[in-house]
């Protein structure tokens, strides 16, 4: 069954992949991103320092889904999703119920399906925690930026104000949106 965001990630692959060709970026065999999981996504960094952003923010899901045990991504998933639906439990009010159903099928349904019963080129939920895309932006040339926390909690104070349990913390210039003591999401910003 075809989703609005299986189609927009088929969208969104096609987009990289003329990118890519426009800018002509292999893999290089001797670069010094040799640490990369993939040719793959060694080829998206070097995409992106080729367009030298003044200023790129990675948000990134604080689960560890890219592992090739299934034991090991089964456990980081029942571990991040346990925390994410306890956070919706707990804050969507029961007259959303059928929305918060729906979402949970639909959008976590579906990644969950995809970490635990794919494999191969198949698994396209690969998550990383923050300490290793910090390992891989520097190793590409990146620089990690202090965040504007004045802005950030101007930004973020709708969602402290959204319901209990949400926190924010900084550690070592990124900051991670938390639900209880749980690392939910992270933030860090970059520049080349």
């Amino acid at each position: 069954m075809q989703t609005p965001l299986n189609g927009l990630s088929q969208m969104m692959n096609k987009y990289f992949a003329e990118l890519f060709d426009k800018l002509r970026i292999k893999p290089s065999p001797n670069s010094a991103l040799s640490p990369c999981p993939s040719p793959k996504m060694e080829c998206f960094l070097n995409a992106i320092q080729k367009l030298k952003p003044k200023l790129m923010l990675i948000t990134e899901q604080e689960s560890k889904t890219n592992e090739s045990s299934l034991k090991t991504r089964l456990e980081n998933a029942l571990v991040f999703y346990g925390a994410l639906f306890d956070c919706l439990e707990a804050n969507v009010p029961k007259t959303r119920e059928a929305d918060r159903s729906i979402m949970e099928r639909m959008l976590l349904g579906e990644e969950i399906k995809n970490i635990i019963a794919c494999e191969g080129i198949q698994r396209k939920e690969r998550h990383e925690k923050a300490e290793t895309w910090v390992r891989w932006l520097e190793l590409a040339g990146f620089q990690r930026k202090p965040l504007n926390y004045a802005r950030i909690l101007q930004v973020t104070r709708p969602l402290q104000d959204f319901g209990r349990g949400y926190k924010l913390e900084e550690h070592d210039q990124c900051l991670f949106v938390c639900w209880n003591d749980r690392p939910l999401y992270s933030v860090t910003a970059w520049k080349f």
